[in-house]
């Protein structure tokens, strides 16, 4: 009797102790989740903080180049709930300044906005990843954390898409001359590998592309030719291929051309990872 009366008496400090556990928790979860001021607080705190990256990559473009271009874009960042318009002038201030504006709300016009995840965001601020590599996709259902949609009507043409891909370098990479990273830190899974993108124009795609050991790229039939050439420049290790039938070894210090319309695919049969340089151009990069 006397052990059966340890047991419960146990077994109720067991359900008390787990019934506050509990409570605190759901205490602490209404008082940050549910609690209109509390949250209030922290959406202003995390708009502030995205305001802040956000003028920063603002004022540095006010000393590019490249901001003598007029344009008009739109950023928004979902989990800050709010929206901006950068309006780039193209007015020379001063020798190596140019006026750039930042506004709070969706421009007015058709055009295109930057969404981006608040994670990613932050990521491109600190350096981690660069705001091409954040777009980078193979088909244009793939999931990005940083894309790009237009508003009111817009029905951009393929030079204005060139336009913003030049852009989107330029406005995202601070500093001059612009400097980006590139390692398996900086990478996107795309087309089968980790890649990092360098930089987009009209008529120039360049990008460095890890390929693991088991990795298969471009082994999707709808990404196996290009209407442009390209040259795979390896820089480290061996891979496979297979250029219009035809089986390929490609090691590092050769570089292989493949025409425009060629089918082509390749794979990493070692246990090291394998690196290259990939450049596109011509008409239609």
């Amino acid at each position: 009797m006397i052990h059966q009366m340890k047991i419960i008496k146990a077994f109720s400090i067991i359900l008390f102790y787990g019934f506050f556990t509990t409570s605190s928790s759901a205490n602490e979860i209404c008082s940050t989740e549910f609690n209109p001021e509390v949250k209030k607080n922290s959406q202003e705190k995390l708009k502030e903080e995205v305001h802040e990256i956000i003028t920063s990559y603002v004022n540095d473009y006010k000393n590019d180049r490249h901001a003598s271009k007029k344009r008009i874009i739109g950023i928004e960042v979902p989990e800050a709930d709010v929206a901006w318009t950068v309006t780039v002038t193209g007015k020379r201030l001063h020798s190596k300044n140019w006026e750039v504006n930042l506004n709070e709300g969706l421009p007015k016009i058709p055009t295109y906005v930057y969404r981006i995840e608040l994670e990613t965001l932050r990521a491109i601020y600190d350096g981690k990843i660069n705001a091409l590599t954040a777009q980078g996709k193979a088909f244009g259902s793939d999931y990005t954390p940083m894309s790009v949609r237009e508003i009111n009507a817009f029905r951009p043409s393929i030079d204005d898409d060139h336009h913003l891909n030049a852009f989107s370098f330029h406005f995202w990479t601070k500093g001059f001359p612009e400097i980006i990273p590139f390692h398996e830190g900086a990478t996107r899974k795309v087309h089968g590998s980790n890649a990092t993108v360098f930089y987009y124009e009209k008529g120039l795609r360049t990008a460095w592309y890890s390929v693991a050991s088991g990795d298969k790229v471009r082994h999707d039939p709808r990404e196996q030719a290009n209407p442009f050439p390209m040259m795979c420049v390896i820089i480290n290790g061996t891979i496979q291929g297979e250029v219009d039938g035809e089986h390929v070894t490609v090691s590092a210090g050769n570089t292989i051309f493949i025409p425009a319309h060629v089918t082509h695919k390749w794979w990493n049969e070692s246990d090291k990872p394998a690196e290259a340089i990939l450049i596109m151009f011509g008409e239609g990069a």
